[in-house]
């Protein structure tokens, strides 16, 4: 089926994609989980690093998405296909068609950009808590701090 070099290779950067893609979201959630755990002062990568992971994670599932569509539909994959498995039926005209397990990928996009997402809304409110705590001492006349 995957006769020409440059199909297979298509291929086998698409899985490499893949298992890059795995590894930086297992790291993700390897430091999450670490920082979690530990000490808020004193965490590893912060919130930086589960941006960096996920964002690769996405950028790779991306590509592997990009790659594979773009090696199926340049070198009619499917018809070869069906005439390997199926030699006695005719292939006139037959489409792509892409199940589930290649569409679940989306999900995966979706799911590491709405980490980012929570985490940046997070932080966003975090922050304003710790200015509305600065404020009252802002606005005290000088007369009425002790100390």
């Amino acid at each position: 089926m995957l006769n020409n070099s440059s199909q297979k290779t298509l291929h086998l950067v698409a899985i490499l994609f893949l298992v890059l893609s795995l590894s930086t979201s297992l790291l993700s959630s390897g430091f999450t989980f670490y920082n979690s755990i530990s000490n808020p002062y004193q965490t590893f990568l912060g919130p930086t690093g589960v941006y960096t992971w996920n964002g690769l994670g996405a950028s790779f599932i991306l590509l592997t998405m990009l790659l594979f569509v773009g090696n199926t539909q340049s070198n009619h994959l499917s018809g070869e296909l069906l005439e390997k498995l199926y030699p006695t039926v005719t292939s006139g005209g037959t489409t792509h068609s892409y199940g589930y397990s290649f569409w679940l990928i989306l999900l995966v996009i979706l799911l590491d950009i709405v980490t980012v997402v929570i985490i940046i809304f997070y932080q966003k409110a975090r922050y304003q808590q710790k200015q509305e705590q600065r404020k009252p001492m802002e606005y005290a006349p000088r007369d009425g701090i002790l100390f």
